[in-house]
């Protein structure tokens, strides 16, 4: 691991006072820089020097779930490698439960800037989600459960599963005695839509031939 220099510590206290105020207000794009800043104990131009405007601090909040939803996921899919057969979706769907309880504060604010003003950031959200469902698409074992499906319908299909899983996530982390239950529904919804995803492309292709 590279070794934290003062830049790269003011940009994370920059990203950890954003998150720290949208959290209890429930709203990135509310914001104000100086707010920010003064909550970072740092000076407002110190902002300017990692981040252009509030919509890039939102773009590199998104950027950094990315990144670690894609670690976890990828522990799963390695720890499990050598078991071919083995339905991976409720693992990868705990996994990522147990990330959002330690990390709850960028999946709430993610979910809430889904539908929020800043442009940037629900693209950046977007193509977050694309990436995560490309990457679980790469296991074969996902794959396997979407027989005949073309790898765009399938990325799809992922991205549809992705943004319910993440506000189920939020439900996940606000309502600890209900874990279980939130889980388990969870589940049969990515059941549901893997199943009808299936469906619908046999009959299509039924229709196709005929």
């Amino acid at each position: 691991m590279a070794p934290t220099t003062p830049t790269t510590h003011g940009r994370k206290r920059l990203i950890d006072a954003a998150l720290n105020l949208s959290y209890h207000r429930r709203s990135f794009s509310s914001l104000g820089i100086r707010e920010i800043t003064r909550e970072a104990n740092l000076s407002a131009p110190a902002f300017y020097r990692h981040f252009s405007d509030l919509a890039d601090l939102g773009t590199a909040v998104i950027r950094e779930v990315e990144t670690a939803v894609i670690e976890a996921f990828k522990e799963v899919r390695i720890s499990t490698a050598n078991e071919s057969d083995l339905d991976i979706r409720p693992m990868l769907v705990k996994r990522f439960f147990d990330w959002a309880v330690e990390n709850p504060k960028p999946v709430v604010v993610g979910a809430s800037e889904a539908f929020g003003s800043l442009e940037r950031m629900r693209d950046g959200l977007k193509k977050t989600i694309r990436a995560v469902s490309e990457d679980i698409c790469s296991d074969n074992r996902i794959a396997a459960l979407l027989p005949g499906l073309p790898q765009h319908e399938m990325f799809e299909v992922l991205e549809v599963i992705a943004q319910n899983v993440l506000f189920m996530a939020v439900e996940y982390i606000e309502k600890p005695e209900q874990r279980p239950a939130i889980y388990d529904k969870t589940l049969r919804i990515v059941g549901v839509m893997f199943a009808g995803a299936h469906a619908i492309h046999a009959l299509q292709t039924e229709q196709n031939n005929q």
